[in-house]
């Protein structure tokens, strides 16, 4: 208990407190000190001496007697002092530990609103590409007039390239190609978008180097594939056979070759069915041969044997 009740008095230290101490030690130093002397020249009332043996033992018997006393007083206020020191210096820490701690929260607080500052200013971007692309396969979707029968863009591409096929998948690209006032316009919508997700959704590793090799190297960062379908999704079947025949190219020199690498990053055909009015076409099979197949996804489509 008595253990107990000291810590709490070191605990209770403040400086005025410290003070009140110093002086009351001050004062009962000065009156030990006034003591010995009356005590010393109450006993030895001779006058002042002119020997020096009787100075030398007067030194002594006041050494002797006040040194250990005044020593004692002076360690106590010297630890006194020290436990003062010691709890403003804990205090001290334990505010530095908290100023610390409250600077970590702000800048995780601040990292936090950088990274949703950052995926707000994507998503508005993202999300207006979208729009555009949306319009523009909306515009290749509609009819176009009486002279095309109530045809649309994309039923006259489609003819060019599937209703009079080529041997191969070179012959489609150059019918496709030569249909590029239809529907040129949509797949250069379509590649920007995907080029834009690549390279600017939070965290990519791609940025501004984008090449082959950091489109097939670098992984999936969180919610890319989330943006990618969401584009994909508004891929009709037709659409998306054209697609696998635009993206068509020999060479990494070729312009259409990262088009064709981010169809393979982001599973683009892999609801591409392999055949046309319910029968297998061979430009549509030749496509697996062409294609990574990471292009294809988990495609659940089966490849009717014979090929239209």
């Amino acid at each position: 208990m008595t253990r107990l009740n000291l810590e709490q008095k070191f605990e209770a230290l403040t400086p005025a407190l410290l003070f009140k101490w110093l002086v009351w030690i001050l004062a009962f130093a000065t009156g030990v000190v006034g003591v010995v002397f009356a005590f010393y020249f109450m006993e030895f009332n001779g006058g002042f001496s002119s020997q020096n043996a009787d100075w030398g033992t007067f030194g002594d018997f006041i050494g002797g007697t006040l040194n250990p006393l005044l020593s004692f007083l002076g360690l106590i206020a010297l630890l006194l002092t020290i436990v003062l020191q010691s709890k403003e210096l804990e205090s001290t820490r334990k505010e530095l530990e908290r100023s610390a701690l409250a600077q970590e929260k702000s800048e995780s607080a601040l990292t936090e609103q950088s990274k949703t500052q950052i995926k707000q200013q994507f998503e508005g971007t993202f999300f207006s590409l979208l729009d555009q692309h949306n319009k523009a396969l909306e515009k290749i979707s509609a009819s176009t007039g009486r002279w095309t029968n109530g045809r649309s863009d994309i039923d006259i591409v489609r003819e060019a390239v599937f209703e009079r096929p080529a041997s191969d998948l070179a012959g489609a690209k150059n019918a496709l190609e030569e249909k590029n006032g239809l529907c040129g316009h949509y797949f250069r919508v379509l590649y920007q978008t995907l080029k834009f997700i690549s390279t600017n959704v939070p965290d990519s590793h791609i940025g501004v180097s984008f090449n082959e090799s950091t489109i097939k190297d670098c992984g999936l960062v969180k919610n890319e594939k989330m943006y990618s379908n969401i584009l994909r999704s508004f891929l009709s079947y037709d659409i998306t056979q054209l697609l696998a025949i635009n993206c068509y190219c020999t060479s990494p020199q070729d312009t259409y070759w990262n088009f064709k690498l981010l169809i393979e990053r982001y599973a683009f055909l892999e609801h591409m069915p392999f055949t046309i009015d319910s029968k297998s076409n061979k430009l549509l099979l030749s496509t697996e041969q062409f294609y990574d197949q990471a292009a294809f996804g988990q495609s659940q489509f089966k490849r009717v044997p014979g090929a239209a």
